[in-house]
């Protein structure tokens, strides 16, 4: 599917929206920090129960990257806002975590093995950071009320959280970025084995056919374009586990005209989320 821009005016803060926070947590001995977005309806609706994205930044970036901080110096509060105001996006927790570990000694972020975070992020995810998420806030505590999502490096964290933590979240969203199971830029060079074991990891964890629903987005103009297409195509062809969306399968290609950038990861997402939390507005039209 093509790609569509997100409406102009959903970039343009609005009154009574959403608000973030930070949170804290412990993994490993370490004390991690997050930001979550919280929906109005979380304050307005003590008894409801709210779906959980999971969104990673990239390479050399953080936990404040797609929020802009706990101020929200980025568009995507309001864009989430907007979306959930217009009953397109069911309200939803979003949650803003970094891979990264810091060093003991500066405090600065450990990025030289970033590639081996990014595949052991899922551990860290599924182990410590769903289980105080779901304690903290009124979340739907099931794997049918989660989504994990991630840019660039990001976008690795998310096919190795569906690989080897599929059982703990339904939906994904992988944005310009392959999978490197095999090596970096994988999903071009060992095409075919990238996707055997993406499946086979599924497969051992538990998983069947059906079990997981994947929009995967890129732009043409993006670097990640060249690994990613060829990897998705191939998925393609691998029935039970994977069929186009708009066939009545599991995974949505969506594709831009975008490069690699934060910016075009919100068009994505205002496609994307809908189709795991559509709220009573959203029938799978496009978003104008």
């Amino acid at each position: 599917m093509k790609s569509q821009k997100t409406p102009q005016r959903y970039s343009f803060p609005m009154e009574n929206g959403g608000r973030i926070t930070e949170f804290f947590y412990e993994y490993e001995g370490e004390r991690k920090r997050a930001l979550v977005y919280l929906p109005r309806a979380v304050d307005l609706e003590p008894d409801e129960r709210f779906p959980v994205f999971t969104l990673c930044h990239g390479g050399g970036g953080s936990e404040n990257d797609f929020l802009g901080g706990i101020e929200g110096k980025t568009t995507l509060k309001s864009v989430f806002d907007h979306l959930i105001a217009e009953e397109i996006l069911a309200p939803t927790i979003v949650v803003t975590p970094t891979y990264a570990r810091r060093n003991s000694e500066d405090a600065r972020f450990q990025l030289d093995a970033a590639q081996s975070l990014t595949e052991r992020f899922w551990k860290e995810w599924k182990n410590a950071l769903i289980p105080a998420v779901d304690a903290a806030f009124p979340t739907i505590a099931d794997r049918d009320g989660r989504a994990f999502g991630g840019f660039s490096m990001g976008a690795e964290a998310t096919w190795s959280a569906l690989a080897w933590g599929g059982d703990a979240a339904r939906y994904y969203l992988p944005m310009s970025g392959d999978f490197w199971v095999v090596s970096i830029k994988g999903g071009a060079d060992h095409t075919s084995e990238t996707c055997d074991r993406l499946i086979a990891a599924m497969e051992q964890n538990g998983l069947k056919p059906g079990d997981c629903e994947v929009f995967a987005a890129t732009g043409t103009n993006d670097i990640a374009y060249s690994a990613m297409r060829p990897m998705v195509e191939e998925l393609f062809t691998r029935a039970p586990w994977f069929g186009d969306a708009e066939k009545g399968g599991n995974l949505c290609w969506c594709v831009s005209d975008g490069a690699h950038s934060y910016e075009w990861c919100v068009d994505y997402m205002a496609q994307g989320l809908p189709r795991f939390f559509p709220g009573k507005g959203f029938h799978g039209e496009a978003i104008v």
